[in-house]
């Protein structure tokens, strides 16, 4: 297996075979990671938000299945030291970056960087689906609103997924610069198997 660093503001793209596993690993604490699937077979059958939230759950952890648009298990969390992930948040964008809640000067999101380290397979912006947020933790309240909190990940927290089935994952570490990232914008490690390709991108590049 092979550790790669996702650097602040950036994201990775990688193929992995049904059986085998991989790692995100928070290595500062606080830091949210995005995350999204897609099946090798067809680029079209995708990680879902709202079908994961149907067939496994809202708060998924260890033993939960993420789901694709045709209702497939893709991917399944074997260990979860923080079982803290949100499943109601779009990634983060250019244009969501823009506004007066979050600081810096991310010329783009997690949406961007995901898309950038899968260009090179050939995929477009629009291909990009909503993603399962990893470490972080989001609530609605009684007035219906949702609100997204400071990560509880402690440094080292570490989710371990296997692929239901042969699939293109891509991971980015979080460019909103705000408390739910606590009070500075970090990166995320992945591991993989050593046979993998790793591609790296940032809309810093």
């Amino acid at each position: 297996m092979g550790k790669h660093n996702i650097p602040k503001m950036s994201g990775i793209s990688f193929k992995i075979d049904e059986g085998d596993t991989f790692d995100v690993i928070n290595p500062e604490g606080e830091q949210i990671a995005d995350l999204v699937a897609f099946t090798q077979a067809d680029d079209d059958e995708k990680f879902s938000q709202s079908y994961t939230r149907y067939l496994s759950s809202l708060r998924v952890s260890a033993g939960d299945s993420l789901y694709t648009t045709e209702g497939n298990p893709i991917l399944t969390i074997l260990k979860d030291d923080c079982g803290v992930h949100d499943l109601l948040y779009a990634p983060c964008n250019e244009w969501l970056l823009d506004q007066d809640r979050y600081a810096g000067d991310a010329p783009g999101g997690c949406r961007e960087n995901l898309w950038l380290s899968l260009k090179p397979k050939g995929f477009d912006e629009a291909d990009i689906p909503d993603t399962l947020n990893i470490f972080q933790k989001s609530t609605v309240s009684e007035q219906k609103f949702m609100n997204v909190h400071r990560s509880p990940a402690e440094p080292g927290d570490t989710v371990t997924f296997e692929a239901d089935q042969d699939a293109i994952i891509a991971v980015s570490s979080c460019s909103a610069a705000s408390e739910s990232n606590g009070d500075e914008l970090t990166g995320i490690d992945v591991v993989v198997p050593d046979d993998s390709t790793v591609h790296e991108a940032s809309v810093l590049d």
